[in-house]
């Protein structure tokens, strides 16, 4: 059976009014078991306040936003590409050969001897193969756009993703900071309850002491007047009131000791009144400073809390102004990339339209001196040996005007390989 504890603000047993002097002068606030369990909970709430909120993901946004920021525009340069540097190379073996072949056949038809028609034949089979390389370049534009347009994309996605998860944790951390402050408002309260309860009972206490002490010395001054009147109907009786005096100095007889006990009771009851109000005067002072105590306790705690509360709403503004910023940069940021994104397209556009272009006019340029070439074979089929040695004594060797027609192949864009690899397939055909 467990056992009931004692109240501490209980009168029980208090009988009489020394007792009640010795409960009045001990009287002093503790607080109860309540209270000092409010408190605790309290304490032990406000020291689990979440730490001031620290963003994993800002460092890196800032810095991709820069990088976004000061993202280039599209440059390409086919001509530096090393992929297009192979594609060249191969189209140039392959003219190389072209030519070479196409060269030989001429002569073949013009009895092994060089001819303007066989260097004709070896030209356009030259050009035939390095226009082709014109068609590659559209496909290295958009290589070059497809590579450029996906790193500004994903940057873009890097910072959409970080920026969200930058969001959830923000409001993670203020769920959490307004939970606390929800539990905390309610333990604060609790524990004022709950001491403003106990105090009251302290009170209580006091004022039923103080009751007690009131009703004790009341029956105590009934008394001592009770005996006094008694005192006095006696000597009236008697007719001795006039000698008491004279009694009381000399003690001779009983009533004067008698009229001696009953103003040594009198004397006591005043000394007795007079000490315990000296002491009860200090008591009350000490209850009221600690009261005083308890409720700058309770100020201070309060004020703590708010100031708290006060720098969590200036850290959540602040937290706030960081937000917009970063979204307007974010904002920026798109903007600008939707733009080069769009510049890009069509500079790649253009420059894939450039090269078809030149692609369409060494074709046509083809067709053209195809069709030339294939009547001058036919009207001269019977008499190409003859032609052919009449070319080359025109010329002086082999029928062809080297300077010239390097000349025309570099108003054309050739190098001087390429010019010489021209010569050699025609020299060797």
């Amino acid at each position: 059976m467990a056992v009931k504890k004692k109240d501490p603000y209980s009168t029980q047993g208090l009988n009489d009014k020394a007792s009640v002097q010795q409960a009045l002068a001990s009287a002093q606030y503790r607080p109860g078991e309540a209270v000092n369990q409010a408190a605790s909970a309290l304490e032990q709430w406000q020291s689990s306040r979440p730490a001031g909120y620290q963003s994993q993901y800002q460092g890196q946004i800032n810095s991709l936003l820069d990088q976004a920021m000061n993202q280039e525009k599209f440059s390409y340069d086919y001509a530096s590409d090393p992929l297009y540097r192979q594609y060249a190379q191969a189209y140039r073996q392959n003219a190389h050969d072209a030519s070479t072949d196409a060269a030989a056949q001429a002569a073949a038809l013009t009895g092994g001897y060089g001819s303007s028609y066989a260097t004709s034949a070896a030209q356009q089979a030259y050009q035939q193969q390095m226009n082709g390389l014109n068609s590659v370049i559209p496909t290295l534009y958009g290589l070059a756009l497809d590579s450029y347009t996906s790193e500004g994309d994903l940057l873009m996605e890097q910072i959409g993703m970080l920026n969200q998860q930058e969001q959830n944790a923000q409001d993670l951390y203020y769920r959490q900071l307004d939970d606390y402050y929800t539990q905390l408002e309610y333990k604060q309260e609790a524990y004022e309850n709950a001491a403003a309860q106990d105090y009251a009972q302290y009170t209580g206490y006091l004022a039923n002491l103080n009751n007690l002490y009131g009703y004790y010395t009341q029956q105590e001054e009934a008394e001592a007047a009770r005996r006094q009147q008694t005192f006095n109907n006696v000597m009236g009786v008697l007719g001795l009131i006039g000698n008491v005096a004279q009694m009381a100095i000399s003690g001779t007889t009983g009533l004067g000791s008698m009229l001696s006990g009953l103003a040594q009771a009198g004397y006591s009851m005043y000394a007795d009144s007079r000490d315990f109000e000296a002491a009860r005067a200090d008591a009350a002072w000490e209850q009221q400073m600690q009261e005083r105590l308890r409720q700058d306790s309770l100020a201070r705690q309060s004020y703590e809390d708010s100031t708290a509360a006060q720098q969590y709403q200036d850290a959540l503004a602040q937290q706030r102004f960081d937000n917009e910023v970063t979204s307007q940069k974010l904002a920026i940021a798109q903007g600008e990339w939707a733009l080069k994104r769009s510049q890009a397209q069509q500079e790649a556009a253009a420059a894939s339209a450039r090269a078809a272009s030149r692609s369409a006019g060494g074709s046509t340029a083809r067709s053209t001196g195809g069709s030339g070439s294939s009547s001058r074979t036919g009207s001269s089929a019977a008499s190409a040996g003859s032609a052919a040695r009449t070319d080359s004594a025109a010329s002086g060797s082999s029928g062809i005007d080297y300077q010239q027609f390097a000349r025309k192949m570099r108003s054309r864009g050739y190098t001087i390989d390429e010019i010489k690899a021209m010569f050699d397939a025609m020299r060797g055909g």
